[in-house]
């Protein structure tokens, strides 16, 4: 099944907060929004980690982030999609701890917190109605029939109050067994061969999405710190000479700063770049030391000699939370 993608909005999130000064007055915000997108993408890991003991009779794939577009207006983002030739099984992770109240009008999930706050969560029925329901049309209009059902694989230890006996939760532990018994009894005489429906899924899939940080933050590229960062305290990195570099609290610096200054110009910023706009962002002193390292890395290359850019595609030049190097 491979290893899950390191998701591209926390990976944003990620520079985000190693870009914003200390005194950003939202800076407390992204935080806070990291920890959330986090705990998200822990919850997907342990989905996988449950999912591997799968084991199901026919032909089965599981298909993982997947965004398709649904119409001109609408994006639908899927978790993880269980493509057999019974059927489909939306499977939504949650990583929501504690104890948890469901509630009508409008449905939601509540907890109360330790201080007496009430923290109030989407409801995720509603979500994986939405879910299905933009699956069904997205396969209507390309002339395909596939019987679609769906769970919510809750990832941490919950106690329920007011939950309805019909919702479609699991615990992840139970999900093998859930799946199993799910595809066992479903019967889909007429539906699209499964093979049929997962190859046009992955030839539409759109990919991860890069969010506009200014339209959906509200934080502008003049915001974000310059330089080159140390990767333990997200100092500024000073020039001692013109090849060595040194972190004014935590010394010689670690890793590669070069690179992940780079992946952070084209998270924030924007996903193409020239030499001379490296060379200011970081401060590096040398356009054919910031050519070096441009060249470096897999990316598209773009114009003449002259007026030549890279320009990053996440689905190509990432593994894992950093570029990928060339040979």
């Amino acid at each position: 099944m491979g290893e899950r993608p390191y998701p591209l909005d926390l990976l944003q999130l990620e520079s985000m907060l190693r870009r914003l000064h200390r005194n950003h007055p939202e800076r407390d915000w992204i935080a806070d929004r990291l920890k959330k997108v986090e705990a998200g993408f822990s919850g997907e890991q342990k989905v996988e980690q449950y999912m591997k003991s799968l084991r199901l009779p026919g032909n089965w794939w599981i298909l993982r982030d997947i965004r398709l577009r649904i119409n001109e207006a609408h994006v639908a983002q899927f978790d993880t999609l269980l493509v057999t030739d019974n059927g489909i099984v939306i499977i939504e992770a949650k990583m929501i701890k504690g104890t948890l109240h469901y509630l009508e009008n409008p449905r939601r999930l509540e907890r109360t917190e330790e201080d007496g706050s009430v923290l109030t969560f989407d409801c995720p029925i509603m979500q994986l109605e939405n879910q299905k329901e933009g699956l069904t049309d997205w396969l209507r209009q390309r002339g395909f029939s596939k019987k679609i059902s769906g769970v919510v694989a809750f990832a941490a230890r919950n106690t329920w109050i007011g939950l309805p006996e019909d919702a479609p939760f699991v615990s992840v532990k139970e999900l093998p067994y859930i799946l199993r018994r799910k595809i066992a009894l479903a019967a889909d005489p007429g539906g699209t061969p499964a093979n049929m429906v997962v190859s046009r899924i992955l030839a539409e899939e759109l990919g991860p999405e890069r969010i506009q940080i200014e339209q959906h933050y509200g934080i502008y590229p003049h915001e974000f710190k310059r330089g080159l960062l140390c990767e333990k305290c997200d100092g500024q990195l000073r020039w001692m000479t013109r090849r060595k570099l040194e972190c004014p609290t935590c010394g010689v610096p670690a890793g590669n700063p070069y690179q992940q200054s780079l992946l952070d110009y084209f998270l924030l910023i924007n996903p193409v770049i020239t030499t001379r706009a490296f060379c200011e962002f970081t401060g590096i002193p040398s356009i054919s030391t910031g050519l070096r390292h441009l060249n470096s890395v897999e990316l598209d290359v773009l114009g003449s000699t002259n007026k030549r850019a890279f320009r990053f595609d996440p689905m190509r030049h990432l593994k894992g939370k950093t570029l990928i190097q060339k040979r």
